[in-house]
């Protein structure tokens, strides 16, 4: 029998079961792969084609590696720490596949040379750091997850419906019409929008994390679905399609893709079996959804969903003729130039801001507004927010090496959470398995979320130990 296998994970070479992980011989194509972009990339001209020569290796690099890592099973690479790497060379080097003729006015070549070198050490550093931890079963007891009821499944997906969508519905009287209307409104220009600082009302608005767990639990739900009524299925669809407009209406393209991600993640998780009908066809559909909708959403964000519709914008011709996600090398290459030259590292700043963001400013009057120098400040940007992924946070902590010590660090966190998928046999474990991939695909476009976004799984998890979900 071939060592090839679409749905089990079979090392080869071993008869146990082990953990997803990646395969030394797709770490060591990949960084091969990243090693030749930068030599690529040191004879490129201008800011685009230094980053033009990057990506394309570094793509195959890292399509090649997967290939590696699937000769375990295709359910070999359902893993976080593919997310991780998926995740972040998306925002970074994926656009740069197409041409891009505006990007040469954005910085200069020298800048977008050193933006690329943080990226691939990140990158590098990411592939590493998951080998950090052994694919063996979890030793914590509170992370061994029996099952749970079908009956209950659902009422966790109604409750987190409700108090997900809580605030918004109090914002316009809980009509739902208005909220649906409002959705479709300019970004930031809702009437849900919270002050800069929050107050009381943030404990009910941090509530809205609580809709990270309707995709990944529909997925789940589906796998199950002859086990629930008609009408349970109906509401449980209704909802989840609800979620994704919600999502996609906002303009935040990471909250898209990320319920996407996991609701695919879900899915796949607890099929009984994978084979090619029901793994890479909705695989690539769920693909084929984010890129097309995450065009759109970059074009209707400022002018909101609703003037974009009505008014055409996507046939008038005046949007953009090439794919463009946030071309955050852009601002890495300016952060990568201006420390420590222009800006002292903020060392420790930066990651106590990333530990006590969660916090709310009602319980702690003296919690930090923010960093002492902010990104904005550093690009000239005002009236909005600049991007720069984990990598940019990073370097302004502390250079290379803070890139590079982070960037191992969540290689090895994606790893370790791997390991939860041994529990198969639970949907339950999958399901927070699940949303441990939300939590890694934001952290990747920044590591200030990666705190605020475990608190959903801290707060099931706790839930389940004291009795409360069984």
């Amino acid at each position: 029998m071939s060592s090839y296998s679409i749905g089990k994970y079979t090392d080869p070479a071993s008869s146990e079961r082990t953990a997803p992980a990646a395969s030394m011989a797709g770490t060591l194509v990949f960084l091969a792969g990243l090693f030749l972009s930068y030599q690529l990339s040191t004879v490129g001209a201008s800011p685009a084609t230094i980053a033009q020569a990057a990506a394309t290796p570094a793509g195959i690099a890292l399509l090649a590696s997967l290939f590696f890592d699937s000769r375990r099973g295709l359910r070999n690479v359902f893993r976080a720490d593919v997310l991780c790497l998926v995740g972040l060379y998306f925002l970074t080097l994926t656009e740069f596949l197409f041409p891009q003729p505006n990007f040469d006015q954005m910085l200069s070549a020298d800048q977008a040379s050193k933006g690329i070198v943080v990226i691939l050490v990140g990158l590098g550093s990411l592939a590493i750091g998951r080998h950090l931890v052994a694919p063996t079963p979890m030793k914590a007891s509170w992370l061994n997850f029996g099952d749970i009821s079908n009956q209950l499944l659902f009422r966790i997906f109604i409750g987190s419906a409700f108090l997900g969508f809580l605030y918004m519905l109090m914002s316009v009287n809980f009509d739902l019409v208005a909220m649906t209307n409002a959705m479709m409104n300019a970004r930031f220009n809702q009437p849900w929008g919270r002050g800069r600082l929050g107050g009381w009302l943030t404990f009910i608005t941090e509530l809205a994390l609580l809709l990270n767990i309707i995709p990944p639990l529909t997925g789940v739900i589906w796998n199950r679905r002859k086990f629930f009524s008609k009408w349970q299925l109906y509401v449980v669809i209704l909802i989840f399609l609800y979620t994704l407009f919600q999502g996609f209406a906002g303009g935040t393209r990471n909250v898209f893709i990320s319920y996407l991600a996991t609701f695919l993640i879900g899915y796949l998780l607890t099929l009984p079996r994978n084979n090619f009908i029901n793994t890479v066809i909705p695989t690539v559909l769920v693909m084929a959804i984010a890129v097309v909708g995450s065009y759109h959403m970059l074009e209707f964000r400022t002018i909101g969903l609703r003037n974009y519709v009505l008014d055409n914008v996507y046939e008038s011709g005046t949007g953009r003729e090439t794919l463009a996600v946030d071309y955050n090398l852009a601002a890495i290459g300016v952060i990568a130039d201006t420390f420590p030259e222009k800006h002292e590292f903020l060392g420790m700043e930066v990651l106590t801001w990333a530990i006590v963001k969660p916090i709310p400013r009602v319980l702690w009057s003296g919690k930090p507004e923010g960093l002492s120098v902010s990104i904005e400040e550093i690009l000239g940007a005002t009236g909005w927010t600049v991007a720069s992924t984990y990598l940019g946070e990073c370097f302004m902590m502390g250079g290379y090496f803070a890139v590079i010590a982070v960037s191992l660090f969540f290689g090895a966190v994606a790893a370790w959470w791997n390991r939860l998928a041994m529990q198969r046999h639970s949907d339950y474990a999958m399901l927070v398995y699940a949303i441990g991939f939300l939590s890694a695909g934001i952290t990747m476009r920044s590591m200030f979320w990666f705190t605020t976004m475990m608190l959903p799984i801290v707060g099931i998890i706790f839930l389940r130990r004291i009795g409360f979900l069984r």
